[in-house]
């Protein structure tokens, strides 16, 4: 999070990192190691920069599917959608 918060980066590399950064957030929420303080960061950005992650949001959020059956952070990725649609 730290390379995307101080580095000045266009779209196409904000969004490769964003892709990559939630990527490596689920797998750590997969092995119980997740933090609250980095998930309060990539969320913010998420919202603040919605318009270039709203694909990666939506593609991790599986909006049409049971939570059964979806990423460990798809319900983190439904609360941005939620907050952004209010």
């Amino acid at each position: 999070m730290t390379y995307y918060e101080i580095q000045l980066l266009n779209k196409d590399e904000k969004f490769g990192l964003m892709a990559l950064i939630v990527s490596s957030y689920d797998d750590s929420l997969s092995k119980g190691n997740a933090s609250d303080e980095v998930w309060n960061k990539i969320k913010h950005y998420l919202i603040k920069d919605f318009t270039i992650h709203q694909n990666t949001i939506f593609y991790w959020a599986l909006v049409d599917e049971e939570l059964e059956d979806c990423f460990f952070i798809t319900p983190l990725l439904r609360d941005v959608l939620e907050y952004k649609n209010t």
